[in-house]
């Protein structure tokens, strides 16, 4: 049986790693005696993957885990069962069967984050304003990252404009940005990249950065 297993990661967590949280929720399994699958062959590991890898450094109200455990398992007390072998700031919100073959990741199409800018950092509101106004304006937002070309690696500049699709700032406390930017196999923008793009010249070390959700084609929340 196939499960989808939302869960939350706040806090002091935000500094674990992907393969980090995965062996998190290996040990929290096993711990738990959930009845997971196991795949077959030489080298076999649990039938348990995380949807989008989450860098280090960033909180989220709601990832996405896929497993497999045994035919007729009692789902209804996993959650409680995991939240109690996992380590505070990781929550378990819910846990359901899945139906389809496709995979939450395939079906992602957009991620919406919420980026923090502090107002003790970041004082200029006109500046900030400023430069999503120019992102939204422009044609192109070319951004360098490195590409792997044969043995080596070069850089190459690559356009985000077209995953950018909607930017929104509340003024507060501090400044939110909230974010729509394209993830999934046809696109995927790193927020690191979006900042780098949108903020130039700025130091964006400390801007806080939240994954709020995930939607599919339809914008509708994955669920």
């Amino acid at each position: 049986m196939k499960l989808k297993v939302k869960f939350s990661k706040e806090g002091m967590v935000k500094f674990i790693s992907h393969l980090d949280s995965l062996r998190l929720f290996h040990r929290a399994v096993q711990r738990a005696g959930i009845p997971i699958l196991w795949s077959e062959g030489f080298n076999p590991h649990m039938k348990l993957s995380i949807t989008q890898p989450l860098s280090v450094g960033m909180e989220s109200e709601g990832e996405w885990m896929e497993m497999e455990v045994e035919d007729g398992t009692d789902i209804s007390t996993i959650a409680a069962e995991l939240n109690s072998a996992l380590p505070p700031g990781i929550r378990i919100l819910s846990v359901e069967e899945k139906v389809g073959k496709e995979s939450l990741f395939g079906a992602i199409k957009t991620t919406e984050y919420r980026f923090l800018f502090p107002r003790s950092l970041y004082p200029n509101a006109e500046a900030l304003k400023a430069s999503i106004e120019r992102a939204e304006a422009a044609d192109e937002i070319m951004v360098p990252r490195k590409k792997k070309q044969g043995r080596k690696k070069i850089w190459v500049d690559e356009d985000i404009r077209p995953l950018i699709h909607k930017l929104e700032l509340e003024e507060g406390e501090d400044f939110i940005l909230r974010a729509l930017l394209g993830a999934g196999n046809e696109g995927n923008l790193r927020p690191d990249r979006f900042l780098q793009g949108v903020f130039p010249q700025e130091d964006v070390d400390g801007v806080q950065i939240r994954r709020v959700r995930s939607l599919d084609e339809n914008e509708k929340q994955i669920s």
